[in-house]
Formats: structure tokens, sequence, C-alpha cells
């Protein structure tokens, strides 16, 4: 859709402003850190295990040192006594775990294929590479373990020995706090099932996919014995890192220095943890006194994040004939790989899919539980719809097999269990501020007429063709609230922003946390640009610097117009109050913030509209002539303001498609994709459009064609995009965005965040489309991805 930069009703907000950043990426002038070039700089690469699980037996190193240009080969062994390991309490969840102790390098043992055995640290790029290649390791082959249920077994080879058992968590999240009452629920929820007209029971499998940034990771780390440390990495958390740093490698906290590029490549999450690359890499800076800088190639990339899902379901629905969903109850099981990443852990992204489990839909009762089980894979990292994708598709999947089973269309018994009114606590606890769940349902349901689509489907059929429609549903997360981000990440939740005038008008912000191309600069920009009544072009805006912006938690959890956003509004209302208060002395009248309009490059008196003085004119005043002031004023305008959500906020979506499947071969094509969403008040559509068209695709990526593959050895069979395929604009539909809007009562704005949760509907979505296309073979979908070799398997089973 063609973006149209004129003002919204006197506003920026809500206007299809062209993104500011893209002239620069779409010119080559971007900045990334493979960009940051600095003098003297050394180059690094990493000797990764070609072994999933097996003790290192010695390392030989003397023909990589003796390749000229080479400066240094760092093994686990040789760091040890140098940083300290990980865990330390700023990467640690307020989560009751057994969290593997490990350093940036393989020490005695390697866990999975790809994990960082040896440093080589050279002048030039190339050499390194080549050096990397004459490190010589001999292992002692250890058992693997690759499967989930199996590692949980009484018996299984151990994957940290100094643990008793490979379950690194688990939980009960229904019921109450102690066992008493964790009984006395699951004694309540069996009676449900005992009396019901209608259950389910199945076993639901998503596979190991994630997302995969366009640019990999990058750290480039400098040292000075005056400065300290600068480090540039490429991350969603740079606050975050920079106090991870401090506690790993025991320097003062004046001395460290985290930068965030000004362009990212992606995020989506696999960007937000703390990595082990981020510690040695710093350590070496320091050490060798020289600039180090790594880049990740697209091989390590595959093989060491972006790696989420990845979970079993064993979930059971109990219903009456007449479609009230009365109880659910699972039992999920979940695949952490090794548990090695900090700040997530692997486990902290299932967890939340448990929580999230119980969707958009009433139930009466439920009992959920969780297992996750360490295993010689890579650790699980976070992915735009963190840990509730798989639960996302088991529920969705539950509630059409429930129409089925009951001779109910799908569509009917799904807006008969939405829940009615917010705000609602669900039966694992989520707290669901505000919104219209059915409002946003029946703005969804306008855009298909359900008796016309069943006719067609009835001609079809008798022509020999299977065209099905499926829907899902989503609540996700707008924000992380302290109260939530406190126990799942020990870290707090607030947005935080600088704003700050200089004398010739201009609007300079500041933010804490680290985007990736989301639009923030052009979002920002719109919003100052609101409250002064400037031009976007006015605002400058500066993330990702820890030496120069407010903490920040970073750019995760749809924080981004839900908090971030927030604070940037706030703290221009607090300039504003004050360049109020000083030119209504100027005037000689009593008047405040309410007297006056910030509009079209002035602030204008409302009572008498030929009052008014140009924005820039009272600026500069205010800066640089402080003089005859009220009393008590001083001159500068400039504010700091941290926003906290009086609640846990949220943002609801409902998709449907079409689709028509070939029963011959598999073979499926989506031919409509319709959502409708509750995103709040918009800022910019044309961001907006762009992040839910973004979401839409990356989830049937996720759900028809991404994998990652490990054999029974644990060898990673998928580390390239020859193997590891991704959509492409071919494979996807016409994406049809709307909107039905609920303001946020929560936030200055109305906004909501819409960034983070959104694919998750989509594997229900399309899979119960399939479904219903292939409703008389009584087929139902319960493992992904979706292939069309898996669905013609299922036909053929039907037919014999």
């Amino acid at each position: 859709m063609a973006s149209n930069p004129q003002k919204t009703n006197d506003s920026w907000m809500g206007s299809r402003l062209a993104r500011k950043e893209d002239l620069r990426l779409v010119t080559g002038q971007g900045k990334y850190i493979s960009d940051i070039v600095l003098p003297r700089m050394l180059h690094a690469v990493f000797v990764r295990s070609d072994r999933a699980h097996a003790k290192i037996v010695s390392i030989d190193t003397s023909a990589a040192l003796a390749l000229p240009g080479v400066v240094c080969v760092v093994t686990g062994d040789d760091i040890v006594d140098e940083l300290r390991s990980m865990p330390q309490p700023v990467l640690l969840p307020n989560l009751p775990a057994k969290y593997p102790t490990f350093y940036p390098l393989c020490v005695g043992k390697v866990k999975f294929h790809g994990a960082p055995v040896a440093l080589v640290i050279a002048r030039d790029k190339y050499v390194a590479e080549d050096a990397a290649e004459l490190v010589e390791i001999e292992y002692e082959e250890l058992p693997v373990v690759v499967d989930p249920e199996a590692a949980l077994e009484p018996g299984a080879p151990l994957i940290n020995e100094d643990h008793d058992d490979n379950e690194i968590f688990s939980m009960t999240f229904t019921g109450g706090t102690t066992q008493a009452e964790h009984d006395a629920n699951d004694k309540e929820v069996e009676e449900i099932f005992q009396n019901a007209d209608v259950t389910i029971k199945e076993r639901f499998r998503v596979h190991r996919t994630g997302l995969t940034p366009m640019e990999p990771r990058g750290v480039l780390c400098d040292w000075s014995d005056s400065d300290g440390l600068t480090a540039w990495i490429t991350t969603q958390r740079p606050h975050i890192d920079r106090l991870a740093i401090i506690d790993l490698l025991d320097i003062p906290a004046d001395k460290v220095r985290v930068i965030a590029p000004r362009d990212q490549g992606g995020g989506f999450g696999v960007k937000a943890p703390f990595f082990r690359e981020n510690v040695i890499i710093a350590h070496m800076a320091r050490k060798l006194g020289q600039p180090v800088r790594w880049i990740e190639s697209r091989y390590e990339s595959l093989m060491n994040v972006g790696q989420e899902r990845d979970q079993i379901n064993y979930l059971e629905v109990a219903a009456t004939q007449d479609g009230k969903l009365l109880a659910l109850r699972n039992r999920g099981i979940a695949d952490n790989g090794t548990g090695e990443t900090g700040v997530y852990w692997g486990f902290v992204m299932p967890f939340l899919g448990a929580v999230e489990l119980p969707n958009t839909y009433t139930w009466d009762k439920a009992d959920v539980k969780l297992r996750v089980a360490v295993t010689n894979k890579a650790c699980l990292t976070p992915s735009r719809a963190f840990g509730h994708f798989p639960t996302r598709f088991a529920i969705e999947r539950a509630v059409d097999m429930i129409a089925h089973k009951i001779g109910m269309e799908p569509s009917d018994l799904r807006r008969k269990n939405l829940i009615p009114h917010l705000p609602y606590t669900s039966t694992t606890g989520e707290y669901y501020d505000s919104g219209d769940f059915v409002q946003v349902w029946d703005n969804l349901m306008s855009h298909i007429d359900m008796a016309k689509f069943r006719e067609e489907q009835q001609a079809a059929r008798s022509e020999g063709r299977y065209i099905g429609i499926g829907f899902g549903t989503g609540v996700e997360l707008s924000g992380m609230a302290s109260e939530v981000l406190v126990p799942m990440e020990n870290q707090p939740g607030y947005g935080a922003a600088s704003v700050r005038l200089d004398p010739r008008g201009t609007a300079l912000v500041f933010g804490g946390d680290a985007p990736g191309g989301q639009g923030h600069e052009t979002s920002v920009a719109q919003i100052v640009a609101s409250a002064f009544g400037i031009e976007p072009q006015d605002t400058v805006t500066t993330t990702g610097d820890t030496a120069t912006t407010p903490f920040g938690s970073g750019t995760i959890g749809a924080r981004g117009a839900s908090y971030f956003m927030s604070a940037v509004h706030n703290a221009c209302v607090e300039i504003k109050v004050k360049i109020a208060r000083i030119l209504a002395h100027d005037l000689g009248i009593s008047a405040t913030l309410d007297d006056f309009e910030f509009v079209d490059g002035q602030v204008v008196l409302r009572s008498d509209r030929s009052v008014k003085k140009s924005f820039r004119d009272i600026v500069e005043r205010i800066i640089m002539h402080p003089i005859n002031m009220p009393p008590g004023e001083v001159g500068g305008l400039e504010a700091t303001v941290y926003f906290e959500a009086a609640k846990p906020m949220i943002c609801f979506n409902a998709d449907f498609c079409t689709v028509e499947v070939d029963i011959h071969s598999g073979e499926f094509k989506i031919t409509k994709w319709v959502s409708s969403e509750d995103v709040g008040n918009v800022i910019n559509p044309l961001i907006v459009d762009g992040q839910m068209h973004g979401a839409i695709v990356q989830g049937l990526s996720n759900t028809m064609f991404e994998e990652f593959i490990y054999n029974d050895q644990g060898q990673q069979l998928t580390a390239d995009f020859e193997n590891y395929k991704i959509a492409n604009a071919a494979d996807m539909p016409d994406i049809e965005v709307t909107y039905s809007p609920s303001p946020c009562p929560h936030t200055p704005l109305g906004t909501r965040g819409i960034g983070e949760g959104r694919p998750s509907s989509v594997p229900g979505a399309l899979s119960n489309a399939i479904c219903d296309a292939l409703l008389p073979f009584g087929i139902e979908i319960t493992e992904l991805p979706l292939r069309p070799g898996a669905i013609w398997k299922k036909i053929q089973e039907s037919q014999a």
C-alpha cells in the first residue's frame, strides 16, 4: 500500500509516514557491525565441535600458531582462571531450575555439534579461518541424547554430570502454589473430564524451528587502560549485556560501554540472550590490548541460534455437546538443548508457552504441567511467538477437533467461547488487561460469508476438489511489565526515554533499547512531532548506547509502542509543561499547558489564537537566554522519563485462511489470508502493516518449510540455506490485514505493542484449513511441519 506522508487530524499520529531509516538502508549507507573498522583490529574465528557429546582428550594448536599472521589460539583450559563462569546473578531468572555451569569455550567436554572449543585470533580474517582448520582436537565419544522424552527417562545418559538427571525445569501452572492445592485442582479437572459430553486427547508435536535474522551476530571490542572496554554488539539488550560483561570479567562499572550498532539486520528475539561469544571477545581485547572483532558466519548462526519451538504437548480438552469448552489438561515436554545461553537458558520460552496455553478462550478449570529436558542440541533461543508457537498450535487444533466431534461450525464454537469481557485472569494466572475479543472476531468474520463458502466447498467436492477454511486466534503480550519480567528474567520491565531540545528546535531522543529494523526512528519522530507541533524530520533518535541512553531492558516482548514510546510521549509532555509555564510568564498571563496548543511550529494560546510564539523561538529563549525567568525556574529543556504500566498489557488477533488441497499429491495452496488486529491506537499503519505481514510470513515459513534436523548421533544437518528452507515471496499468499482497535487504557497514547507474538496463531489456522478441506477423509493434523508428503500419507491411510 502506498505511503501517505500527510498528517492525520492535525497530528502525525496515525499517518502512513515513510520510514526515516529506509533512505540510508536502501542506498547502501547503513552502518552495520561489519562496517565498523578500528585501527590495529584483529579478527577472531571459533573452532567448533564436530561431535555432539564427547570428552576433549587433547587440543593441538601448534600448526595454527605457526601460521604467519596468527596472534594467538585460546582453549577453554586457558581461560578458566581468567574469567568467571556462567551462570551469574544478572543472567538468572527468578525461576527454580538446574542451571548448567559453563565457560565461553568448552572445558572438559562438548555437549552439542557446533559448540565453541577454541578461538583463533589473527591479523587477517582469512588467515584466522585457515588457522582454525589447523587446530587438531582429539575426542572420546560419549552417548548422545537428542530425544527429550528419552532424556527424561531414568538412567538416560547425563548431559550435565553435576546434575542427577536431565530435567532442567518443571512446573505446575494451575491450581495454586502448594502440592496439596495442585492435587485438589487435578482431582476437580479429572471429575470434569469424567462427566463431560465430549473429550479429545492428542499428542501434538512441533518441530525445532525459529527465526533467522538477515544479519547474523557480531561483536567488536576495544580496550583502553584509561577508558576501559567499548563493545559493539549485535544485541537487542545492550544494557543487560553491559551488566553481564561487568560481572563476568570483573571490570569496574565505569569502564564498560556497550553499543548496539544503529543498524541491525533483524533480531526477532534471536539477539536477546547474552551469548558466550561476547565474553571471550571482550576478554581477549582486554588481554591483547587491541580491538578484536568476530562476525558470525551463516553456518555458525544456523548451528547455534534461532532454534526454538521443539515441544510435545499431550493435550486433552473437555466440552459440552453444545460447544461449551469446560477444561483443558496438558502435559508439556520441551527439548531445551544444552541450556547454555544466558538470560533465557532455553526453558524460559516453554515456560511462557505453558502460561499462554489457555489463549483467548474461557475455561472452567485447567491442569497444565511442563517438563523441560536438556539434550545434545544447541540451546533454545528466543524467536517471535516466544514459547507459545507450539502450545498455540495444539490448542487451536484441539478446538477444531471438538467442533468436528460435535458437528459444530469451528468459527461458531470459537465465538461462543471467546472471553467476553476484560480484564480477565486465565486459568494459568495470566492477566488480560483490556480489549474486546468479540469485536475483533466479528470484524474478521465480516470478511467471509461462511454460508456461501460452505456451498462452494460442497460444489468443489462434487468436482473432486477439496477446499477448506481454518481459523486461529492469539492473545499476545503488549510489552513486559516488571511484575512479569522480574520473575521471568530477573530484569525490570519499565520503558525509558530521554528527550532533549536543542536551541534550534530540534528534538533529540535517547532510548536504551536496541531496535533491529522495526522503524523506531520513524515512530518516535511521529510521537515527538505530534507532541511539539513540529515536523518529523526535526527529531533525531539515538538508541542502544549505554553511555548516552537511560537504562532499558531491551527490545523484547513488543515493548516499543507500549513502553518505550509511552516514555517518549511522557517526556515530551514534561518539557511542554515547562515551556507553557515560561511562555505564560513572558506573556504576563496566568496559563498552564492546557491553555496552549503546539501546532504547525507554533505555540498558540487557545483563548486568543493571535497570541502565539514560534516553537523554535520559545525553545531558544529558554535554553540560550534564561533571564527574567519565573521564580525558581532555570533554563534547559530536557526530561528523562521511566514508564511502567499499572498492569501487564495484551494485544489480540484473529486469522482465517482458505486453502485448496490436491489429494493426489498432498500439495496445498493458500488462496486467501485475512487477519483482524487489535493493536490499540496505531502510530504508523505502514509500519504496523509491515510487522503483521512479516510475522504471518514467518509463521507460515516455520509451519511449512523450516526445520532444524539432528540425526541420531546429534549431527546438525541443516546448517545452510540449501537444507534449511526459508519461505520466499513466491511461496506466500496475498495477506489482508484489517484492524479493530480498542485503545489501551494503560498507555498515554492508547497504543499496544504488536511485534512479538504475532506468528503464533498461524500454524493452527493453516492446519485447521487443511483439515477442513480433508474432512471427508477424517484427517486431523497433530504434527508440524506441514509437508505435502505427510498430508498425502494421511490421505492414503484414510482411504486404506
